[in-house]
């Protein structure tokens, strides 16, 4: 049988495991928050992009003569 203060390191060495990987987690958490947001502002350069060759076309089509 355990004792009160065998029971309790074991109670701190556990609660040190998950504090541990609680942080752990929270990096990798915080790291896909960083290339969630990377790969947003990918996505709104490409949509200015699109939107700016639209208008591009817009104009070519409009020199175009009309039948």
């Amino acid at each position: 049988m355990m004792t009160i203060e065998e029971k309790l390191e074991r109670l701190t060495g556990i609660v040190e495991s998950l504090a541990g990987t609680i942080v752990a987690h929270d990096n990798q958490i915080e790291a896909h928050d960083r290339q969630i947001g990377a790969l947003l502002q990918v996505a709104e350069k490409q949509s200015a992009q699109i939107a700016a060759m639209e208008r591009q076309w817009q104009a070519y089509i409009d020199t175009l003569p009309r039948q």
